[in-house]
């Protein structure tokens, strides 16, 4: 069984321009439950809207992209397990595996959210309050 996610991008792939609602009808899903994936599918850059609120995919991965779709599997399985430094570096080595405008913007998002997420997960230290300097033992 797909998710709404999978079923979003096959319907758009086959109808691209749909708007939410027939997006909804079309795949057997509520308005609501559609409304609420699309800004994620757009913010990872699987999907994008026109002016007028009708979606599309992204480009879609295909002949002579294996190193591309390779990556990405990868990629996924790093964010998976929460190793968000190595998959930003598999997106950026993605990125950089096709000549697609399409999918080179969706590597180069999803690298960006992976960093975003390493620096959640791992901050800087902030200054030393006291001001000390060096190392005391």
């Amino acid at each position: 069984m797909m998710n709404t996610e999978m079923l979003i991008i096959t319907h758009l792939m086959a109808y691209p321009g749909q708007t939410p609602a027939q997006i909804a009808n079309a795949i057997g899903r509520t308005r609501s439950t559609v409304g609420a994936s699309l800004p994620v599918m757009v913010a990872v850059g699987d999907i994008w809207s026109d002016a007028e609120a009708r979606y599309f995919t992204a480009e879609p991965a295909g002949e002579g992209d294996e190193k591309y779709i390779a990556l990405c599997d990868e990629a996924y399985r790093l964010q998976e397990r929460n190793l968000w430094n190595p998959a930003a570096h598999v997106w950026h080595q993605a990125q950089q595996a096709t000549q697609k405008t399409g999918l080179r913007e969706k590597a180069r998002i999803q690298a960006s959210m992976c960093v975003a997420k390493a620096r959640e997960k791992d901050p800087k230290p902030g200054p030393d309050p006291f001001c000390r300097r060096g190392n005391f033992r």
